[in-house]
């Protein structure tokens, strides 16, 4: 209602009824209105007649995202990240599903027994299982691994696993390891019945060491002007239908947008330079600058001490200098107002060398046990000043250094965890004990030598992002609202603005449109299911709101001339040069067809099958295959290539050795083998019948 209400205020009433009607469509694309087919009651694809649920789609999607996830150490997926591990699980499930086709015609399967055997039996259980449960001697334990199974039953608060959750996950581990199983069994099938004949050998062999020598004419495509040569559409479609096959593609559309960002208004920036003027006055008055920066600050307290070298706000020179307890600021930088205090600046070693008495916690009956021995071992070490060093052989729960009196040697900043790093390069002197908790435990830490040291600062920052307010967006949202309703084809989408933009040839699976930063899902199924020149309400993409004009589909397989334009364009000027210099070739005489075209004639040694380049020209394997079939001392017919038009004469032809030995090239079929296994997939899938509804769902 605020756009309306900001609508009203500057338009009046006709153009409600606009903007109204295009919020309406809009909102409609949402309940499954023409920018939507959602038909959730059918699978997301059928492989020869079998279904691939969503539900299933959306549980493998969900596995992949968190794998991937964890890989990157817990870092949020970008948008590109995303669409490609969506299209990698769909490819997934139809291979899956064209692989049990075929595993079952071949009989190829994973029989109960088989399945018990990989899980139990000794010498014939899978690696991820006799490598997970080892015992104390290193060695596979067989009770380790029936613990594990009974604990299926018992859900894990820790790791925040459900009883449902850890069975799901030993599941999967069941199903991929018997997926994997079938899938050896097929490619050692792969492998026998693969293999390179003596024939071939002998052929490979051949093709590898014949050589010839040649003399040869080379007028370059470069020496037609492009400007000499004249082409019509009409030649660009027709060249498009001979080469069907060299341009086909997936299912695109084109679309012209025009962007409106969604950028703070003069009064948002204000508003948050009052803040920070607001916020500053209080903080001068307070007593304790942690509690106010955890209260009232985007970035958050930090106790760490910091060199002019690490620093990277404009105040790292008068930190140095300035007294402890400076304000610096308020500024406004990178979308943001910032203030900064100076809290300290003191001396911070390099490095030092440092000693620990670590308890986990594991092997202890219960928390209880735990918590108790710490408190004895505080009391020992800290209040009694028991050496550290003569407690950890028999205490310390890091075997790697307990008897060696809990000794790390040289730590630097940054090798240990946040707390225990915190602790000893900030908090400590040299000869200081102290008690440290981080994810690992309770740490006794001692430092006992120190290296130079430097000058460092600790800071507080007080910050606060500007961003658009929701009377500003809504502002925002009216004005593309009005130029969607205002601009309902493309020549005046076109001319009512000089910031129109063109994604050509977007693919339907594509969840991102170059130019565009955000999820423009929403915006390219709507363009798939719109027609050609109609205007869309505005998407909101990332930080904008986007209008489109739908210019455009291709359908799969199908290269539009406007998706491939460039690319054609190159070819037909390439062929009408060619013409051009094709027709400069006379007779058979290189001097001759040299001498008219005023040129020079060039020679190449050595070439075969394996070397196609010709010295400052590059690779043309039309003239090198031509030269390696000419008997000696003839002309070849003039060569269209990839650079110009040939005409060459081989002049000697190298005797190949016979061969004493082929065993090289048979054993290429274990290549051979890998290139079949994806050619046969590539082929089931160009034979299967496929239905692909995953656009009705992302």
């Amino acid at each position: 209602m605020a756009v309306i209400g900001t609508i009203r205020q500057k338009l009046g009433g006709l153009l409600i009824l606009v903007i109204a009607f295009a919020m309406l469509a809009f909102i409609m694309m949402d309940m499954g209105g023409k920018g939507n087919g959602q038909a959730r009651g059918t699978g997301i694809a059928e492989v020869n007649g079998e279904e691939i649920s969503y539900e299933t789609f959306s549980e493998r999607l969900k596995a992949n995202e968190t794998y991937a996830q964890n890989q990157s150490q817990g870092q949020a997926l970008s948008e590109e990240q995303k669409e490609s591990i969506r299209n990698n699980t769909y490819n997934e499930l139809l291979t899956e599903k064209l692989k049990a086709g075929l595993y079952n015609s071949l009989g190829i399967m994973v029989g109960d027994a088989e399945k018990k055997a990989m899980l139990f039996e000794e010498g014939f259980q899978h690696p991820s299982i006799t490598s997970s449960f080892r015992g104390e001697n290193g060695e596979y334990s067989a009770a380790n691994f029936k613990q594990y199974l009974e604990t299926l039953n018992v859900p894990d608060p820790n790791a925040g696993l459900t009883v449902e959750e850890k069975r799901a996950q030993w599941t999967n581990f069941e199903k991929g390891i018997y997926k994997e199983r079938a899938d050896n069994k097929y490619n050692k099938l792969i492998q026998k019945s693969t293999n390179v004949p003596s024939w071939m050998a002998q052929a490979m062999y051949n093709n590898d060491n014949a050589k010839v020598t040649a003399e040869y004419v080379y007028l370059p495509f470069s020496s037609v002007a492009d400007d000499a040569i004249s082409y019509t559409d009409a030649d660009l479609i027709s060249y498009l239908a001979k080469h069907p096959k060299e341009y086909k593609q997936d299912a695109s559309v084109s679309v012209k947008y025009i962007v409106y960002p969604i950028a703070p208004s003069m009064d948002d920036i204000n508003a948050v330079s009052s803040w920070m003027n607001d916020k500053l006055a209080a903080w001068k008055t307070s007593d304790d600058d942690s509690l106010f920066i955890m209260a009232s600050s985007e970035t958050k307290w930090s106790s760490v001490y910091k060199s002019k070298e690490e620093l990277t706000n404009q105040f790292a020179d008068s930190m140095f200098t300035a007294p402890v307890g400076t304000y610096f600021g308020p500024v406004q930088d990178n979308g943001q107002f910032t203030t900064y205090k100076l809290v300290d600046r003191k001396a911070i070693a390099d490095s030092l060398k440092v000693r620990h008495l670590l308890i986990t916690g594991d092997g202890y009956e219960s928390q209880e046990g735990a918590l108790a021995m710490i408190d004895s071992l505080r009391v020992l070490i800290i209040e009694d000043g028991v050496p550290l060093s003569s407690l950890t052989a028999q205490f310390s729960q890091d075997q790697s250094t307990a008897f060696e009196g809990g000794d790390l040697a040289w730590v630097r900043p940054g090798e240990m965890s946040v707390p225990f790093n915190n602790a000893i390069f900030f908090d400590m002197k040299q000869g200081d004990v102290k008690m440290v908790y981080d994810q690992v435990g309770a740490h006794f830490v001692e430092v006992y030598s120190l290296a130079t040291t430097s000058t460092a600062v600790k800071f507080a920052t007080l910050n606060k992002s500007i961003f658009a307010s929701e009377e500003t967006t809504n502002n925002i949202f009216a004005d593309a609202s009005l130029y969607s309703g205002n601009n309902r084809s493309k020549e005046l989408f076109i001319a009512g603005s000089d910031k129109v933009k063109d994604a050509v040839g977007v693919s339907q699976k594509a969840n991102t449109i170059q130019g565009l930063r955000g999820n423009a899902r929403e915006l390219i199924k709507w363009a798939f299911n719109s027609d050609k020149g109609e205007v869309s309400a505005p998407f909101m993409v990332g930080e904008s709101f986007v209008v489109v004009l739908q210019d455009g589909k291709a359908k799969e397989g199908e290269a539009s001339l406007d998706n491939v334009r460039i690319l054609v364009e190159a070819e037909v000027i390439k062929a009408k040069k060619a013409t051009v210099l094709l027709a400069k070739v006379n007779g058979n005489d290189l001097n001759s067809i040299a001498s008219s075209n005023s040129v020079s004639m060039q020679s190449a040694n050595d070439v075969s099958m394996s070397n196609v380049a010709l010295a400052g020209i590059g690779n043309e394997p039309k003239v090198a295959g031509t030269a390696l079939g000419l008997a000696v001392n003839t002309v070849s017919k003039p060569i269209v290539g990839e650079n110009g038009v040939f005409v060459i004469k081989t002049t000697v032809k190298s005797e190949v050795p016979a061969a004493t030995d082929l065993s090289m090239y048979k054993v290429r079929s274990g290549s051979y083998s890998s290139s079949v296994q994806g050619r046969l997939f590539d082929a089931l899938k160009n034979a299967a019948k496929i239905v692909d509804n995953s656009f009705d769902f992302f």
